[in-house]
């Protein structure tokens, strides 16, 4: 069993205070997709943007070629918001996992907003369909990747009505 990190000692151990809300994004290429995750990655940005009451920790993908256009895209949507946003090529497993006791919820279309975050109470909004076809809880909400269906899945993933669901910690996983 991993001892989790406080709150103290995850603040101290990356250098970011979290807020009252803070949410944990990661957001990766989508292999099967070609030239569409700039695209993607401004969309998910720019509705962030307008969540002006959040902090935002963010997990960077890898560093394939639209990785790279991604991470760019995060990097510089943090250095325009340093006073509450901060990036993280790994956070490595401990802190990671640390994390999630601290977050509102978890944002992107990484797997583990499928199978790990519904174990820690917090819903996450899984944006695309890089997890199509995977078995999800129904703390889990999908959405597409255009600006108002990321901002209608935000709406729904922060309400008091999917918390509720998420805090039952059901998960098929």
């Amino acid at each position: 069993k991993i001892k989790l990190l406080s709150k103290q000692e995850l603040e101290d151990s990356i250098g970011f205070k979290f807020g009252l809300k803070t949410l944990l994004i990661t957001f990766h290429p989508v292999t099967l997709e070609d030239s569409t995750a700039e695209q993607q990655c401004l969309n998910l940005l720019e509705v962030l943007e307008s969540l002006r009451d959040y902090h935002f920790l963010f997990t960077l993908p890898n560093s394939d070629t639209n990785g790279r256009i991604i991470g760019e895209c995060i990097r510089q949507f943090v250095d325009n918001h340093s006073d509450r946003a901060i990036a993280f090529t790994s956070l490595g497993h401990t802190r990671y996992l640390s994390a999630l006791q601290y977050v509102s919820a978890v944002v992107g279309n990484s797997s583990s907003g499928i199978i790990e975050v519904p174990n820690f109470g917090i819903p996450t909004l899984n944006i695309g369909n890089r997890q199509k076809g995977r078995i999800a809880a129904k703390s889990v909400i999908h959405c597409g990747i255009e600006k108002e269906e990321i901002k209608v899945g935000l709406k729904k993933v922060l309400s008091e009505s999917i918390l509720s669901i998420a805090q039952l910690k059901k998960n098929p996983y």
